[in-house]
This record gives structure tokens, C-alpha cells and sequence, in this order.
């Protein structure tokens, strides 16, 4: 077992413990796409150079039939939270090793943001590398958080993780 391969699983035991122990699921999983992991790395991005980010996931199904959990958070690189947040998985698509998801968010712990974003649609993206880093993409990064976006919609895998993996089944 490789160890990309050790990492996913160790990281699908602590999703599913995490996002889905922590509060009843409402579906089984369904047939048709599976994206399972965490993984992260430190942020480029002007003005949050080297914070550290990691996207949590357990989502399964397709489109119109889809269920899970997601989790993020961000911190500075002193360990200030930017944000932290997580939410329902409302649509799963996928096509090889590029999956879409999107889903509402549940719970936001986000000082400074100045609005809620509880109820609100996001999107991620999400690129399974089986010999090389992940990469993932998140809507907000390109028009903002307080914007909700269609169902099964996201950006294209722009952020390449340094640690953990997923899994795009």
C-alpha cells in the first residue's frame, strides 16, 4: 500500500468519525460518484501567504441523489482562525478522477466576515492524483462567499494539497 494510499485511508476513518459520527447521516450513501478525504497545504495567495488550509470530505451519490458531509478550515501561520466552517453536501458529480460538489453550509465560525454565510451554496472541486498531489479548487476564491452558486458547479482544481489525499471513486 502506498503511502498516499495509508494516508486516504487513515483520512476516510477521520471524515467519516468526524463530519459524519458528529451528527446523524440522513441518506446511505447512493450509487454513482464517492469523494472521501482530507488534504491541505499552506495558501499562495496574496495576503495569506503560507496559512495553512484543509478541506475535509465524505460525499457520495450523483447529481440529484447525493449525500455527505464537508469541513474547512483556515488559519493563519500562527494559528489565528480565519475561518471554519462545514456543511451538508447537496450534489456530487464526477467524470474519472475530477469530481464536482457542492453543498450548504451548516455552521460558520468566520471573524471578520461581517455577513453569515449559514445557508448558503458553495462548490469545490476536487482532482485525485494517484502518483502526485491532489489538487482542489473552491468558489469563493474567485467571486466570494456570500455568493451562492448552482448546484454541482465549481472551479477548475487550481490549489495543489501538500498533505493528505483523496479519494475520487
Amino acid at each position: 500500500m502506498t503511502i498516499k494510499a495509508k494516508i486516504t485511508a487513515i483520512a476516510v476513518l477521520a471524515v467519516a468519525a468526524a463530519t459524519l459520527g458528529a451528527t446523524q447521516a440522513n441518506a446511505a450513501p447512493v450509487p454513482g460518484a464517492a469523494v472521501i478525504g482530507s488534504a491541505g497545504g499552506p495558501l499562495t495567495f496574496p495576503g495569506y501567504d503560507n496559512d495553512p488550509v484543509r478541506f475535509d470530505f465524505a460525499a457520495f451519490g450523483e447529481p440529484g441523489k447525493s449525500s455527505g458531509r464537508f469541513h474547512v478550515n483556515h488559519v493563519t501561520k500562527d494559528g489565528k482562525l480565519v475561518a471554519d466552517f462545514d456543511g451538508k453536501v447537496d450534489c456530487v458529480s464526477r467524470a474519472g478522477s475530477l469530481a464536482i460538489l457542492t453543498g450548504v453550509i451548516e455552521r460558520a465560525d468566520i471573524p471578520g466576515l461581517p455577513i453569515t454565510v449559514v445557508g448558503r451554496r458553495v462548490g469545490f472541486s476536487v482532482q485525485d492524483v494517484p502518483r502526485g498531489h491532489d489538487r482542489i479548487g473552491w468558489s469563493w476564491a474567485y467571486g466570494g462567499i456570500e455568493h451562492d452558486v448552482l448546484p454541482c458547479t465549481g472551479p477548475v482544481p487550481f490549489f495543489e494539497t501538500s498533505t493528505g489525499g483523496y479519494l475520487v471513486r
